[in-house]
């Protein structure tokens, strides 16, 4: 059996989480939504938001809130998760695609200012595989910030956090604090909460996070930091491993800690090659950016040669705290090895 990219670490506190959850017949929408939504929103030091089932659900909703004229530009990376784009096409707005940094895969500086001489209405800003972009320049300008914090919401400092006016945390299986599927919105300050708050009474029912996915939040988050830090450990291991191999990693461009979600291998050969030879050894891995903007519409109407040449080149390996000694160690071995 071969060794999957992604695969939620479980206790037996989550498992059990989730079952009182069904003992107590509320599986739907209720409570303990409103309760993970509570604990997020405190432990990151946010305003009050909502859970949703879905990302693109919960995207949707920020921008909404920011009632932005339709037709209007937002910015966001290249290769941003694909959602992104179908959450501001259900809205009316355009995306204003950015490219990126080559040793981070954060959205470059010179693009970000590029992008700015177009005045868009709004940013989406995400840390992609936990590494932190620079936001000081998005923080200055006018149009609202949504900061995407998924991957880095495990170990985020408070001095590290942008003025935003929402944050978003998806909490999918692949995700560091995971429901099973959906999403966490969260005002920046009272403003945006009362923003959001007519067009969040107004929501059905069905939109909202079920008590039972919720339930595993709630659990997850009680873990989140050792899980972190568990993550850690054997992404140090795999760097020092890929050193000896003739490919590399990303690398943030300051002092910022990277927040390890997964391992992303920037390949210097040929993709298919390696993908192969990790696969004859056990290891499954997948094309880091298979879904984002840039893959489904490609440079017919993104124009980003650096996103384009990373879309082509970077491949995922596993990571993740319940691999075991023995997984990890075949996966140190073939990283050196990589042809």
């Amino acid at each position: 059996m071969s060794i999957p990219v992604y695969k939620p670490t479980l206790k037996r506190r989550d498992m059990d989480a989730v079952l009182t959850c069904m003992v107590s017949d509320e599986i739907g929408p209720g409570s303990l939504a409103e309760r993970f939504s509570k604990e997020l929103s405190r432990y990151l030091d946010k305003k009050l938001g909502i859970a949703l089932r879905s990302p693109t659900e919960a995207l949707s909703l920020a921008l909404r809130s920011l009632d932005l004229p339709k037709g209007a530009g937002v910015a966001i990376s290249a290769l941003s998760p694909l959602y992104y784009l179908d959450a501001l096409y259900n809205v009316g707005l355009q995306p204003l695609f950015i490219d990126v940094d080559e040793s981070s895969a954060c959205v470059s500086p010179e693009a970000v200012q590029c992008i700015a001489e177009s005045t868009p209405a709004a940013w989406i800003i995400h840390a992609p595989f936990g590494i932190r972009p620079d936001l000081e320049f998005i923080s200055e300008q006018d149009a609202p910030l949504i900061e995407d914090i998924t991957s880095v919401v495990a170990a985020l400092e408070s001095e590290e956090q942008a003025d935003a006016a929402f944050s978003l945390i998806r909490t999918e299986y692949m995700d560091p604090v995971t429901t099973g599927g959906g999403a966490v919105l969260l005002p920046g300050n009272m403003k945006f909460r009362r923003l959001l708050k007519p067009i969040e009474d107004e929501l059905p029912t069905e939109t909202r996070m079920p008590d039972i996915n919720a339930a595993l939040g709630l659990a997850q988050l009680q873990n989140a930091e050792s899980m972190h830090e568990q993550r850690s450990e054997i992404y140090e291991l795999l760097s020092q491993s890929l050193m000896k191999s003739k490919h590399h990693g990303f690398l943030p461009d300051s002092e910022k800690n990277v927040v390890p979600t997964a391992f992303p291998v920037v390949i210097d050969t040929g993709m298919n090659e390696v993908r192969q030879y990790a696969l004859k050894n056990g290891i499954q891995t997948e094309n880091a950016f298979a879904s984002t903007p840039y893959a489904r519409l490609q440079s017919e109407e993104i124009d980003c040669p650096v996103a384009a040449s990373l879309a082509l080149r970077t491949i995922l390996f596993p990571l993740y705290p319940s691999m075991g000694r023995k997984n990890t160690e075949l996966l140190v071995r073939i990283l050196s090895t990589l042809p």
